[in-house]
């Protein structure tokens, strides 16, 4: 898969969740050093958040260490890059081993993941800060009547 050509991420996955597709790559200089991981999520418009292992939020550690913690090839995951993005999305190819995971993500490829996020989630990798009380409070002051 040539990475120029993601055109979908983040693909809707139910009404309030999406999948987002996450290519890893480690610097050639610095292989040994696995902390030098950078992550580039696909998070749409043509546009693309790049991440260093300290940076990443909690959500996406915890589900690329789960996600890790199952060998490659009980993803089914492709032996090399010759696939198209669609071909990442189709959950039950990857997940038919592990069920569970639908939810979570799974492993496309060496380098490939799909990380299933929730819309929250996706507003925070892309460093929107949505404020839930901002809301609350409005409809507060909307439903509240002075004595």
């Amino acid at each position: 898969m040539r990475v120029g050509e993601i055109l979908y991420s983040p693909k809707q996955f139910s009404e309030h969740h999406h999948m987002v597709l996450l290519e890893t790559e480690v610097p050639v200089s610095k292989r040994e050093n696995s902390a030098s991981l950078s992550y580039k999520f696909y998070t749409g418009n043509n546009t693309k958040r790049i991440l260093q292992a300290e940076t990443l939020p909690s959500f996406i550690k915890s589900k690329l260490a789960m996600i890790n913690s199952i060998s490659k090839k009980d993803w089914n995951a492709f032996e090399d890059e010759f696939f198209v993005e669609l071909d990442c999305y189709v959950g039950k190819k990857f997940t038919s081993e592990n069920p569970e995971f639908e939810h979570i993500g799974w492993c496309v490829s060496d380098s490939i993941y799909v990380i299933v996020m929730s819309e929250h989630e996706l507003f925070e990798l892309k460093g929107i800060s949505i404020d839930t009380r901002e809301k609350s409070q409005a409809e507060s002051k909307k439903n509240f009547k002075g004595t």
